[in-house]
């Protein structure tokens, strides 16, 4: 079976100019559960999807329940366990593959022993504390931008060393507003297009940067997207930790349903329509990364502007716009 992997090829011709292509043939892997009972579908949810587990068995449970007429929401404790698989996922982001993109290897064994041995807010608010802020995350959130720049120029953990690093102005996607299920009901048609998901006829970046934007108006005006990025993600991290939850919701469809589920990446959408025997007829998933994947997204737009950049620049750009599958990346130069 083809490995599910995005394919990011470069073009660059003998007079340089370069393109940039992105695409993801996506599998589907929720073609399974066609034909079966929810009840069934829900149980497999978290052996098919292992990434974001409590993200996608939430939004399986809401959109069926909501398919089958009843009123589904998410409780406080489904949302808390949510916030803290996305708190687990940013840490571990950190710790691992931020750490390989921009100093070269992971972080130190202890950070990585202590993050295996967290298992709730506190103690990964200790860990964050120690390795990424250098501070008590409440003080660092709140210093507003300015403040957030004092500290990345002057800070001394890997994090703001790296944020120094992200100092280059590049072009950046149109952000995707915030959405409930609801408003997501009256415009699916968009997020269903068949080239890619848009937003009212545009390529979105829905990471957190697209949450967080409003704290960041000095960055974006100076084009400073990777640095924006990382920083939205540090500010995220720092508000689940502080105990802000992330949100999850459903709607009814004149043919089914929807469920809407925030993730560390940005929104998980669920679809799904029941037969007259209460068995799946319609299934699907879209993932945040079919819009980081989309061929007018956020990293054609990211990497076509670095065209001539190093393999390791372009591995750290991947790696901040954070796509939750493999990737490949092929060049070719035509000297004809």
């Amino acid at each position: 079976m083809t490995a599910d992997q995005i394919r990011i090829h470069l073009s660059q011709n003998k007079d340089r100019s370069a393109a940039v292509s992105v695409s993801w043939p996506r599998r589907e892997a929720e073609r399974l559960f066609i034909g079966q009972p929810a009840a069934q579908a829900i149980a497999m949810t978290p052996l098919l999807f292992s990434l974001c587990a409590q993200a996608q068995s939430l939004a399986a449970r809401l959109v069926l329940q909501q398919a089958g007429g009843q009123h589904a929401r998410a409780s406080d404790a489904e949302r808390a366990t949510l916030t803290l698989e996305a708190t687990r996922e940013t840490l571990r982001k950190l710790l691992l593959d931020w750490s390989q993109a921009f100093d070269g290897a992971p972080a130190a064994a202890q950070w990585t022993a202590q993050w295996r041995t967290a298992q709730d807010l506190p103690a990964l608010r200790k860990l964050a504390e120690a390795f990424v802020y250098g501070e008590d995350c409440q003080h660092w959130l709140q210093r507003g931008e300015d403040g957030w720049l004092d500290w990345l120029m002057h800070g001394d953990t890997a994090p703001a060393c790296w944020l120094r690093l992200l100092d280059q102005a590049q072009p950046g996607c149109t952000l995707l507003p915030p959405l409930g299920a609801g408003m997501l009901a009256d415009n699916l048609a968009d997020w269903l297009r068949p080239g890619g998901p848009v937003w009212q006829g545009q390529a979105r970046e829905v990471s957190a940067l697209a949450r967080e934007a409003e704290q960041l108006p000095g960055l974006l005006q100076q084009g400073l997207y990777p640095r924006a990025r990382l920083l939205a993600r540090l500010l995220q991290l720092a508000r689940w930790l502080n105990g802000s939850q992330l949100q999850a919701s459903a709607a009814s469809l004149p043919d089914g349903a929807l469920a809407l589920v925030d993730t560390a990446r940005g929104p998980l959408l669920h679809l799904a329509a029941l037969d007259e025997n209460g068995r799946i007829s319609r299934y699907r998933v879209l993932p945040p990364t079919l819009w980081h994947a989309h061929p007018e997204g956020v990293l054609r737009v990211s990497l076509g502007f670095l065209a001539a950049a190093s393999d390791a620049e372009w591995q750290r750009q991947i790696s901040l716009i954070d796509p939750c599958v493999a990737y490949s990346v092929s060049k070719e130069t035509e000297y004809a």
